[in-house]
């Protein structure tokens, strides 16, 4: 995780430099009847000074879990540059779960107080692990907070991370109690209500990456400083701020977001400004997190010897 954290820093470091880039990623969605649409994305990018070109194709299907299947699925592969050929190859969901951690875990380092020690989450599912390790690798988390729709599976991971953890019923009553707070579900209508927020708090919502549905009310979203991965892609699938905007509650499109990741990481975006602001990340994903992770990814596995040589 430390690893994944330092590479999308070092990434946005260098799309700062214009070394590495990523396009506005390509969705599609196929109407399933009786079920909710399958979706797939195709998220391109390349880090020149790496010499890494890669590309990430992931299909999203929510009520995957329902069958005991990972509700994100696909490949991503590395090319070299100087042949063109796949120089590494990876199952999507893995670098999908442990870059997006890595996305929140360095968010969460850039905006929240130094002195958050208590994690909340809401929703339980294949991501959840390490998004909590995202956390836990910037900030000092004492106790985490776990809630889910599904009981049984809420106490289940609140037994098996390694965290002084409890399972809260109520998530109105999680939010109020946690410095930091991740909403990770599927849900395309608030988790929470408009005051369970607490003044100080900052928000990782990761779940819903539809321009129709969110995780966090609009009220929420107008009293917080906001920012996201990306804003072209925010501003395309983020519904709580498409919706927000909708409602006469912030302002439309990029006017309505502080910055970006790497905005903040170069220095150009102003961060938290006191201990009583509510901060808001949103991540919809950004194929600059991908390639970082890819990389990192190729580096381990050829120092430590792992996975399988093709030629």
């Amino acid at each position: 995780m430390n690893a994944a954290i330092d590479a999308i820093e070092a990434v946005m470091h260098a799309a700062g430099r214009g070394d590495a880039e990523a396009p506005v990623r390509t969705m599609q969605s196929v109407v399933r009847s009786g079920k909710e649409d399958f979706v797939f994305v195709v998220m391109p990018g390349v880090w020149r000074e790496r010499q890494a070109a890669v590309a990430k194709i992931v299909s999203n299907v929510p009520d995957n879990p329902l069958e005991d299947r990972a509700t994100v699925q696909g490949v991503a592969v590395m090319l070299d540059v100087a042949t063109g050929s796949p120089s590494l190859i990876v199952d999507a969901s893995t670098l999908t779960t442990i870059r997006t951690g890595a996305v929140v875990g360095l968010a969460t380092r850039l905006l929240a107080r130094s002195s958050c020690n208590v994690l909340g989450i809401i929703g339980t599912g294949g991501i959840a692990a390490d998004l909590v390790e995202g956390v836990a690798a910037v900030r000092r988390i004492d106790r985490v907070l776990v809630n889910d729709i599904r009981p049984m599976v809420a106490a289940t991971f609140a037994e098996r991370i390694p965290f002084d953890a409890e399972v809260v019923n109520d998530n109105d009553e999680l939010a109020s109690r946690s410095d930091i707070l991740i909403t990770a579900t599927s849900a395309t209508d608030p988790t929470i209500s408009a005051g369970a927020v607490q003044s100080g708090t900052h928000i990782n919502a990761v779940g819903n990456f539809s321009p129709t549905g969110r995780e966090i009310p609009g009220t929420v979203v107008a009293a917080s400083t906001r920012y996201v991965d990306d804003i072209d892609n925010a501003m395309e699938e983020a519904g709580e701020f498409i919706l927000a905007a909708s409602e006469g509650l912030i302002p439309p499109g990029a006017d309505g977001i502080t910055g970006d990741l790497q905005g903040l990481v170069l220095g150009k975006v102003p961060p938290r400004t006191n201990e009583d602001e509510i901060t808001l990340f949103k991540t919809v994903g950004t194929a600059l997190s991908d390639v970082a992770g890819l990389a990192a990814a190729a580096v381990a596995a050829e120092a430590e010897d792992l996975g399988v040589v093709l030629s």
